[in-house]
């Protein structure tokens, strides 16, 4: 009888052995376009064109909610854009946004106060437009 349970503690312990070394060798998905949701860059659809207002040092941005996973990958959590009032001094950088599609109708935005990026649901060309007509404000 004992030579029954350690025949099968064996292979128990030989069939967990492969699994492992199987998981670690399988491509992880995530990063880049692999994969759907978390992983990889959601799909942006292009939004209407966005005239907010401007004032001295503050312009008016249509902002999406999203998340990162832990590789990097973009989720987008709200349900739809909302108008934002941010201070473009606080801006520290704009980074354009490419979807799987290949298209960029929105850009990545990091300031000082913000831990992670908004998502801001206008085009980069757009973003700086309204950006150096705050900064103009702001100088006069």
């Amino acid at each position: 009888m004992t030579r029954v349970i350690k025949t099968c503690m064996g292979l128990l312990l030989l069939g967990a052995v492969m699994m492992l070394i199987m998981s670690a060798a399988a491509p992880q998905r995530g990063g880049g376009n692999a994969g759907l949701g978390f992983g990889q860059n959601p799909v942006i659809k292009r939004l209407g064109t966005y005239r907010g207002d401007v004032f001295a040092g503050f312009a008016e941005f249509r902002v999406q909610e999203i998340e990162f996973d832990d590789l990097g990958g973009l989720r987008i959590t709200g349900i739809e854009p909302y108008d934002l009032l941010l201070n473009v001094n606080h801006i520290t950088s704009v980074h354009r946004y490419e979807d799987v599609k290949k298209t960029d109708y929105s850009c990545l935005v990091y300031t000082t106060h913000w831990k992670h990026p908004k998502l801001i649901r206008q085009e980069y060309k757009d973003v700086l437009k309204i950006m150096e007509k705050a900064m103009d404000e702001y100088s006069k």
